[in-house]
């Protein structure tokens, strides 16, 4: 691991998914230190842990807490996330990433369980992977000052519930292989798909107050 902060550990009474939104109030500024193993593994009973402002370049194989549900990784100097990343913290819910220089997420983001708010602003990210689609937990999506080609911008305008529609529907079409249709098509999909819903829940509600 590259950088030359401390790794700090946030009170375990701060939980930032109560209260104010999460996207404009963070949790109390961090205090006291995280033990490290051997190896520059990072190993804590602590559910919450603050690398921010810590010189990160990577993250490698550092992480070993299963538990661990609150991560704070802002203002590093990140490029890229492990493919791994978050099957080896299955309970994450909370995911600070804002300014780094992600410019993708891995696709296992698609297998989480739990995560419900991910910041990702001031990021160089293009494209959101269809698999984010998947993680329903997801409540909270900060994608400010990130140059997003995909989802295109009227998508990302509609919030949260739009982007996550958007990529389901995307990930839904056959045959499954990412990057074989342009981001036009997709999005063209994507609006024919949300009409056809429209136009069925019309017709059903039709048929049910008898007007013909």
């Amino acid at each position: 691991m590259d950088g030359s902060g401390s790794h700090k550990l946030r009170p375990a009474a701060a939980d930032p998914e109560r209260g104010s939104s999460p996207v404009s109030s963070m949790p109390a500024a961090p205090s006291g230190e995280a033990p490290q193993g051997a190896q520059g593994l990072i190993l804590s009973s602590s559910s919450i842990l603050d690398l921010s402002q810590s010189g990160l370049h990577q993250l490698g194989e550092i992480f070993r807490i299963p538990n661990l549900k609150q991560l704070h990784l802002q203002r590093n100097a990140l490029c890229e996330i492990p493919t791994d990343f978050f099957q080896l913290l299955p309970n994450l819910t909370w995911l600070d990433l804002r300014c780094n220089r992600i410019r993708a997420l891995p696709s296992g983001i698609g297998a989480h369980k739990h995560l419900k708010t991910l910041l990702l602003e001031r990021n160089p990210i293009k494209t959101l992977p269809v698999e984010l689609g998947h993680v329903t937990t997801l409540r909270a999506l900060n994608l400010r000052h990130c140059p997003l080609e995909f989802p295109a911008r009227p998508v990302v305008q509609k919030g949260l519930g739009a982007i996550l529609a958007f990529l389901q529907a995307c990930a839904a079409q056959q045959p499954p292989r990412r990057g074989s249709a342009s981001p036009e098509r997709l999005l063209l999909h994507y609006l024919r798909r949300s009409s056809e819903v429209k136009m069925q829940r019309l017709e059903a509600a039709v048929v049910l107050t008898g007007v013909t």
